[in-house]
């Protein structure tokens, strides 16, 4: 386990990988953890929304953290999501998550029902009891729990989970002021990690820690060269790469009203995983013409492809 202190930087959201028939592919999931490991990722955050936890049954998503706990063999931090609409199925994960060693556990506000303060509060204390001592990150992710937890509401979690620590919050689909409200409110030892990789470049001198960006992850080399511009001092290459991520999400960007996620499954095999099938659910697929485009899309922003 990493010193929370440690806990910074790109924490890839990791996709599953999946068979055509839905089932769990670890040999695409494996290539995956093996990706983002060469590629200099500072940590993972693992099975949240990008990640399929919520569409994966309690015993599948038990079985990918023990195969990416091992495949990482400790040489970055896991960030393990194990948060569901139930306070016990949680509870069950996160134990499951401590025993494997993880250095922290994110939990998404309980969704599907609509849940007051005080309900999302004692969602927290129950998980953070069950697990004396184990790091937790929150994860606001208003666009699908419909539960926004503003800074003064982080204030309530903290103390909710106490002694616990609060390691850290993912924040989704906020506007960059707002974000700032959590680098100013919220004390230093909690890190931010917006949703948003352009968050995080303006962010970083004022206190953003890293960023947790879905749309990002078939580029996690671009990703770990502007975070390392940032904390080095090297401003013009991280201007650089913060550049060309943001050309190459305008052509990723073309794509998605129509064939939603199925675009990252797209990514990824472009770039020469073996994914067969992400994500889970059947999507619009693409036509040859339009794979044909997003490829030479790529390549006009200097992404580098293998033949194919």
């Amino acid at each position: 386990m990493t010193s929370n202190a440690q806990i910074e930087g790109i924490l890839i959201p990791m996709p599953t990988s999946f068979k055509e028939d839905g089932a769990i592919d670890e040999a695409g999931t494996d290539a995956l953890t093996d990706f983002y490991i060469n590629a200099g990722v500072q940590g993972f955050f693992a099975l949240g929304t990008h990640g399929q936890g919520m569409v994966m049954e309690i015993d599948e998503r038990k079985r990918v953290a023990e195969r990416l706990v091992r495949r990482v063999a400790g040489k970055v931090p896991i960030v393990l999501h194990i948060g569901t609409a139930n306070t016990y199925s949680s509870i069950d994960l996160a134990k499951h998550a401590v025993s494997l060693g993880v250095d922290a556990i994110a939990v998404v506000p309980p969704y599907y029902y609509p849940h007051n303060d005080a309900e999302v509060y004692l969602h927290y204390k129950a998980i953070a009891k069950a697990v004396p001592g184990t790091p937790m990150f929150i994860y606001d992710n208003t666009e699908t729990t419909h539960v926004h937890i503003t800074p003064p509401k982080v204030l309530k979690v903290i103390e909710a989970i106490a002694p616990n620590p609060l390691a850290g919050i993912k924040v989704s689909f906020l506007p960059f002021d707002q974000l700032l409200g959590y680098a100013f409110k919220l004390p230093k030892s909690v890190g931010i990690f917006p949703g948003s990789i352009y968050s995080l470049f303006a962010a970083y001198s004022l206190g953003v820690r890293g960023a947790i960006n879905p749309p990002t992850t078939p580029f996690p080399e671009l990703c770990v060269k502007m975070f390392l511009g940032l904390k080095h001092g090297k401003l013009e290459e991280a201007r650089k790469a913060h550049d060309q991520l943001a050309a190459i999400m305008n052509v990723v960007s073309r794509y998605l009203p129509e064939h939603g996620r199925v675009v990252f499954g797209e990514l990824m095999r472009m770039r020469g995983l073996p994914v067969p099938r992400f994500p889970r659910w059947e999507c619009a697929p693409f036509t040859d013409k339009e794979r044909q485009e997003l490829r030479q899309g790529l390549i006009d922003t200097g992404v580098s492809l293998p033949l194919g």
